[in-house]
Parts: C-alpha cells; structure tokens; sequence
C-alpha cells in the first residue's frame, strides 16, 4: 500500500483541524475522490514530471496527482491553517515541496 493511501481520509482531517473553506481567500475544497481523482488523470501522464498547484488547501488534489506519479509537487499556500495538514502529505513521500508565498 502506497504511504499516500494510509493517510487518514480527508473529511476527517478537515473535521479535526475545524477547517472551514474561506471566502477570503476563495476556498472550495474538493471532497469526492472521484473527482480529484479524475481531474489529475486529465493532467497526466505525470511520470518524471514536476507539478505545480496554487492553493492545494487541505491537499485533496494533492494527493491524488502525487498518486498519479508526479515526480516532485510543488504547492503554493498561503493559509497557514492547512499548512500543518500538508506537512502531513508532505512526510511520508518527500515529494511535495510546500511554498508560503503569494502565487501573484
């Protein structure tokens, strides 16, 4: 089982951190599985590639384009309230590299 697999599922990680999408920085997490899942085969194939995501949030779409093979992942956050749920992605693989800075 891929390290990416055993996180725990994301409504949880967002219900224990009491994160609330925020309209001032024009949040809208994605939930479905289904979803992000699909949205990162649209992208890929991903092998030996390097992917940039402004505004992962709590990393639904992260973690489902690091499934898909990205090499590196590179995301650009700026809301400190889910920089700890990202630094959780970011342990097992030591694929992500997390930005703190503004994406404009």
């Amino acid at each position: 089982m891929n390290a990416l697999e055993e996180l725990p599922p994301l409504k949880h990680v967002i219900d224990k951190a009491g994160l609330r999408a925020s309209k001032r920085f024009g949040q809208n997490f994605l939930m479905d599985l289904n979803l992000t899942r699909k949205i990162a085969r649209a992208g890929g194939p991903f092998d030996d590639c390097d992917v940039l995501e402004v505004g992962p949030g709590p990393g639904g779409l992260t973690r489902d384009l690091l499934l898909a093979g990205t090499k590196k992942g590179h995301v650009i956050e700026l809301d400190e309230r889910c920089l700890s749920i990202l630094a959780d992605i970011k342990h097992p693989l030591d694929r992500l590299i997390i930005h703190t800075v503004e994406a404009l």
